[in-house]
């Protein structure tokens, strides 16, 4: 485990690691087994958070996870410029923070706005490229045992195995039209609207329905998709 943040980022917009993505893989529906890794990963740290975090172009959307804050659970989706999760796949080696706040080359946007103190991610792998992040964290500093550290180790192949799987099974609909709603919600996520929401909702400005209402008519973009000729 390694506690250095690379300096160089430029692999995040390597074209054929964001290539990767066009599958399965950012499918919304929850997922029984990353599901159940996630669990045991918050089982295995004692850490309240654990995600499969997925890096894509503009943000990291999280595949699956166990205890995030209600506005992040609803949008499933956060910048990626202010992620932990870009330096596990820059590097693509797995990071250690005992406390974020002694690292202040790291982004202090989730340490104020949700109390981000610890954090360990693993990178994980599809199609020899690194994809994202199955990483656990707590609002307070602390370290993990290495025995801790080694089960963690081997979840985090066991994501990636599984993504890969998702990854091969998953085919292209046959209509362009189906392809476009497939692809719908990803659109929405990139949208400065949709980050706007959440800010609003983290701020208080929004309550729970509100912001769910939200996220509702943004989301109505697949379906005007699937409208089109």
């Amino acid at each position: 485990m390694s506690d250095t943040l690379p300096e160089n980022l430029t692999a995040l917009d390597d074209r054929a690691r964001l290539n990767t993505f066009d599958g399965g893989l950012l499918d919304r529906t929850p997922d029984a087994e990353l599901e159940r890794l996630v669990a045991r990963a918050a089982e295995v740290s004692g850490f309240p958070i654990a995600l499969v975090s997925l890096v894509v172009d503009q943000i990291q959307f999280f595949r699956a996870q166990v205890g995030l804050p209600p506005d992040l659970e609803a949008s499933r989706a956060t910048d990626r410029h202010i992620s932990f999760c870009q330096y596990v796949v820059a590097g693509d080696q797995p990071l250690l923070i005992e406390d974020a706040t002694r690292k202040p080359a790291l982004p202090t946007e989730l340490m104020e706005r949700y109390g981000i103190r610890a954090y360990v991610g693993f990178p994980l792998h599809v199609a020899g490229k690194t994809v994202g992040s199955f990483c656990v964290i707590d609002v307070k500093s602390g370290k993990l045992k290495p025995e801790q550290l080694e089960e963690l180790s081997k979840l985090s192949q066991a994501v990636s195995a599984r993504l890969e799987a998702l990854a091969r099974k998953w085919a292209p609909p046959a209509d362009a039209t189906e392809e476009k709603a497939h692809r719908a919600w990803m659109a929405v996520a990139e949208s400065q609207s949709l980050m706007s929401l959440t800010e609003q909702f983290a701020a208080g400005q929004l309550t729970l329905e509100e912001f769910q209402r939200g996220l509702g008519v943004l989301a109505s973009l697949g379906g005007s998709l699937k409208k089109e000729p």
